[in-house]
């Protein structure tokens, strides 16, 4: 009988040439177990796994969730109703019922760190056979299709900064269990405070050669390694991808490198700024160019000191939708606490030639092929594909309305600039009434997406923090 992926035209013909090759390598390499995965609302992966022998029954049918794997907070709780009043209006998802998962033939990767182990990202599917307005891979891959239709190629590079810390050993208590539990037990592994210099560069050379090594066995091109300000703190930057392929690179990464460092003994992590004294705030800036239909990037500029008519309409997108999209850049509680003044992280509405202190940095020179601009404003837990998406939404906007930006700022923090949102619950308000917003990512999407936000916040406002309890326990 013909299967779900045939009778909804997924794969098309280089697709199925693909699906081919996959089962053949399979074949050949003796691959065990094959990892069904797909990116949930926070950018996390999930998934199943399956004997390989299943893979073409996996590609040709898909693999089935529950569909309440897309409406969990990051305590994994279900925050919008399923059993009664089920609000999202998806056909299905009343009552828990299945999405489906149909694997991406173009994203197949044998795991370094595993025997035998292959994983395959997976695109999210209702019965129906629509793509799901939930899965932040298809709205991401949405707003590359308008800019393609716009006749402009996107390209992105990563350059993410995290932690990385010696896991101490600890058995499992009580308090571990349920979500989120307690954090692991970490050391720092060097004392931080030595920007790029090379004191630490052999104590931190394990990690940074695990790091390469295993992103390079997934076909993600590391370009450079160091040591970052704060303790245990590092910066990567990987080679610029097509399309959404910087987003998906950003996915795979963070999970696999949190799998590969953690058999070898340590914990990274990608969360903003670590409770950990003397620890400096990680931002993952976002390098991002257009190039038209044969290749030519679109940001360069033919003179020196001058911007192309596409730059400046994407840099004043950007600026423009920067206050609603910042929830899709920085969509945690701590990501706020890194938009500070004079910190090299934005705090400010604006943009720069070469400024660091600037929302947006251009790096446009002429024959210069890498001209690009750089979004300064995101943090290493952003869900890649929101982030991608917003940047592509807000670019196409300001090129397609022929937008301009203000003039370059000499002073990043100048407290006349406009503000970014200065927390979480001010970005989310912001996000969820624009209609720009609303419009790119979809009511039902944004319904979802800001009920999640908003546990989230609730969550953390009914929770008495360190400080208070420092502050009133004693003095009253």
């Amino acid at each position: 009988m013909v299967g779900f992926a045939t009778r909804h035209g997924i794969h098309d013909e280089p697709g199925r040439q693909r699906i081919a090759e996959i089962i053949r390598r399979i074949e050949a390499d003796g691959i065990r177990t094959v990892r069904i995965g797909f990116a949930d609302q926070h950018g996390v992966i999930r998934g199943k796994s399956f004997a390989a022998n299943q893979v073409e029954t996996l590609f040709e049918d898909g693999m089935t969730a529950p569909s309440s794997l897309l409406l969990k907070d990051l305590a994994h709780r279900t925050v919008l109703p399923v059993w009664s009043n089920e609000s999202t209006g998806l056909a299905g998802m009343a009552g828990i019922g299945d999405i489906l998962l149909i694997p991406d033939p173009e994203r197949f990767h044998i795991l370094p760190w595993l025997e035998n182990t292959a994983w395959i990202q997976a695109d999210i599917y209702h019965k129906d056979g629509t793509a799901s307005p939930l899965d932040t891979r298809a709205i991401a891959k949405r707003a590359n299709a308008a800019l393609a239709a716009s006749g402009l190629h996107f390209h992105a590079g990563l350059e993410i900064e995290a932690h990385v810390y010696r896991l101490e050993e600890r058995a499992l208590a009580p308090s571990d269990i349920g979500q989120p539990g307690t954090p692991p037990d970490v050391s720092v592994l060097n004392r931080g405070y030595q920007l790029l210099t090379e004191h630490y560069a052999d104590t931190l050379d394990p990690v940074l050669a695990l790091i390469q090594d295993t992103c390079g066995s997934l076909d993600i091109a590391v370009r450079s390694l160091e040591v970052e300000f704060g303790p245990s703190q590092i910066e990567f930057t990987c080679g610029a991808r097509s399309g959404i392929g910087a987003a998906d690179d950003m996915v795979l990464l963070r999970s696999a490198l949190r799998q590969a460092l953690a058999r070898r003994g340590y914990h990274i992590s990608f969360m903003c700024r670590p409770a950990i004294s003397g620890s400096f705030a990680s931002g993952w800036h976002l390098h991002q160019s257009v190039a038209d239909s044969e290749g030519a990037n679109l940001f360069m500029p033919a003179e020196d000191g001058r911007m192309t008519k596409t730059a400046s309409g994407w840099i004043a997108g950007l600026l423009h939708h920067a206050p609603a999209i910042s929830l899709f850049a920085a969509p945690t509680i701590t990501g706020y606490k890194r938009y500070r003044a004079h910190s090299l992280a934005p705090e400010r509405i604006s943009w720069s030639h070469d400024g660091r202190g600037a929302l947006i940095r251009a790096l446009c020179t002429p024959g210069d092929a890498a001209s690009r601009v750089e979004n300064r404003g995101g943090e290493p837990a952003a869900n890649p594909y929101l982030y991608l998406a917003s940047q592509m939404f807000a670019g196409l906007d300001g090129v397609e309305a022929d937008r301009r930006p203000p003039p370059a700022t000499a002073d990043a923090y100048d407290g006349t600039l406009p503000r970014l949102p200065s927390s979480l619950d001010e970005a989310l308000a912001l996000a969820r009434e624009n209609e720009f917003v609303r419009a790119r990512f979809g009511d039902i999407f944004m319904s979802c997406y800001s009920a999640i936000k908003q546990a989230e916040l609730d969550s953390h406002a009914a929770h008495v923090s360190d400080w208070e309890h420092r502050a009133y326990f004693a003095a009253f």
